[in-house]
């Protein structure tokens, strides 16, 4: 039979879950509801149920913590156009085609998603580099022939509408290819996804577990999965550089 200390633990969870940043490691509160959750198969089950029910799949483990993704049909899943309130209708695609480039870039192969110490590395101008070429490839297979869906190539081509960066730019501007995905990059910083590391390349970041598990739910749907594993390889990094 839950407790009212049951009660107040499952709403810590929730408390718990608004906080992606945070780990085990960092709060001694969050340390003791993670190993509560891990060590108690009747607590656990009680958190799973709420969690579920509110459409939410969880994944607790003592070195990441408590990772939360939303199922499709969950009133609180953030969707591309919840990420940019203010975006044009015609800019969500690009919105859409950076996330899927990011968590391209960062795990190129599905098993580097299974491994837990992998930390993954990446830079801005590495997703520019993966979107060009994609877009183009696109645009050239195109035409009155082609197999290729064409609200999928106009999607695409709306990255290609945007400017390329200018070389030796004193200051970075929001509205090119770079700044679209620097500023992808920055709102995955702010929600715990992604730590800025760097400005080698336009800037360099880094996974944190969270994004590890988000691309993990991402490949479990089928379609998406397929058409992240369609895009051209991503440059990868060279060992030595300092970044």
């Amino acid at each position: 039979m839950r407790s009212t200390a049951d009660d107040v633990d499952i709403g810590k969870f929730f408390a718990w879950a608004a906080r992606p940043r945070e780990t085990p490691a960092r709060s001694e509160e969050l340390h003791r509801i993670v190993r509560r959750y891990l060590d108690e198969p009747d607590f656990a089950s009680a958190v799973d149920h709420v969690f579920s029910g509110a459409g939410l799949d969880l994944r607790v483990d003592g070195r990441d913590g408590i990772v939360v993704t939303a199922r499709h049909h969950s009133l609180l899943r953030l969707t591309a156009g919840d990420i940019i309130r203010r975006a044009q209708s015609s800019h969500r695609s690009v919105i859409g085609a950076v996330l899927l480039a990011v968590a391209r870039t960062a795990y190129p192969e599905s098993g580097m998603v299974d491994d837990p110490d992998r930390v993954a590395v990446f830079t801005t101008q590495s997703v520019v580099d993966m979107l060009d070429r994609t877009a183009q490839r696109l645009a050239d297979e195109s035409g009155s022939d082609s197999d290729v869906d064409d609200d999928l190539v106009e999607g695409w081509r709306r990255w290609l509408d945007l400017p390329q960066a200018r070389p030796n730019a004193r200051r970075r501007s929001a509205g090119d290819r770079p700044g679209a995905v620097n500023r992808i990059c920055k709102l995955l910083v702010e929600s715990g996804y992604l730590n800025a590391r760097g400005d080698t390349d336009g800037g360099t970041w880094t996974a944190r577990p969270a994004f590890r598990h988000a691309v993990a739910a991402l490949a479990e749907d089928s379609e998406l999965y397929a058409l992240v594993n369609d895009l051209p390889e991503p440059i990868e990094l060279d060992p030595a550089d300092p970044a």
